[in-house]
């Protein structure tokens, strides 16, 4: 009896020891496969969306549209990101930002977008605007405090411009293209008028940029004129 014991003790030892040993194994192979799959591989429709119908784009860098909208918090936490890397490939890139106009206040927002580029105020005016808006909390769905905004800010010509043709036109175009792109939340991007970007359960703001380098880089060979631009 007690051999048998001893016997079956040392057999559930042996058996511990191998399943411990397969599963150390198992981790291994793991680890091996994952060091064997490139990195910043992306799939379509998961991590981005590739269009039946490319959107024009013009000039001969690859564009990169962001929509968003100064209402949208998630836009201000991102919109320090998306400059950061729009500065550092500007030799290969053309960006821009298209707001999108959800509701009365976002499309009051668009044309206050539209405003600011008529008057050549973007550059200065468009973290200032953010900041006021996120953190100084500054009523965007009231018109004469916008109004009010513009003049601390020292904006010449505000109210004839977020009224005019210009911003009317651009509001419409902005409105036309989330639309066929079937946009309906931000931020979002479109990729040299061939893939969209688009928050989800597995993209981020952080994996937003890397897709976003990584379908770059795919359509630069696309275009062999830009790939000097990288050395």
């Amino acid at each position: 009896m007690k051999r048998e014991a001893k016997f079956l003790k040392q057999q559930k030892i042996f058996v511990g020891g191998l399943a411990t040993g397969l599963v150390i194994l198992f981790v291994y192979l793991l680890i091996i496969i994952a060091k064997d799959i490139p990195a910043g591989k992306f799939t379509p429709n998961i991590h981005y969306i590739e269009l039946d119908k490319p959107y024009q784009t013009r000039g001969n860098k690859i564009e990169v549209v962001e929509f968003f909208s100064y209402a949208c918090i998630v836009c201000y936490r991102f919109d320090p990101l998306i400059n950061v890397w729009a500065k550092e490939n500007e030799n290969i890139i053309r960006f821009r930002r298209s707001p999108l106009s959800g509701n009365e206040t976002w499309r009051r927002m668009a044309q206050h977008y539209y405003a600011l580029e008529r008057l050549d105020a973007l550059e200065d005016k468009h973290e200032h605007f953010f900041y006021a808006v996120h953190e100084k909390k500054l009523n965007i769905s009231s018109p004469a405090r916008l109004m009010k905004w513009t003049r601390e800010e020292s904006i010449i010509g505000y109210e004839q411009a977020v009224d005019s043709n210009f911003v009317k036109s651009r509001v419409t175009s902005a409105d036309q293209l989330a639309r066929r792109l079937k946009i309906a939340s931000v931020p979002a991007l479109l990729v040299n008028g061939r893939y969209v970007i688009k928050i989800s359960d597995k993209v981020g703001t952080s994996r937003m940029l890397e897709i976003l380098d990584f379908l770059v880089r795919k359509d630069l060979n696309l275009t062999p004129s830009l790939q000097s631009s990288l050395n």
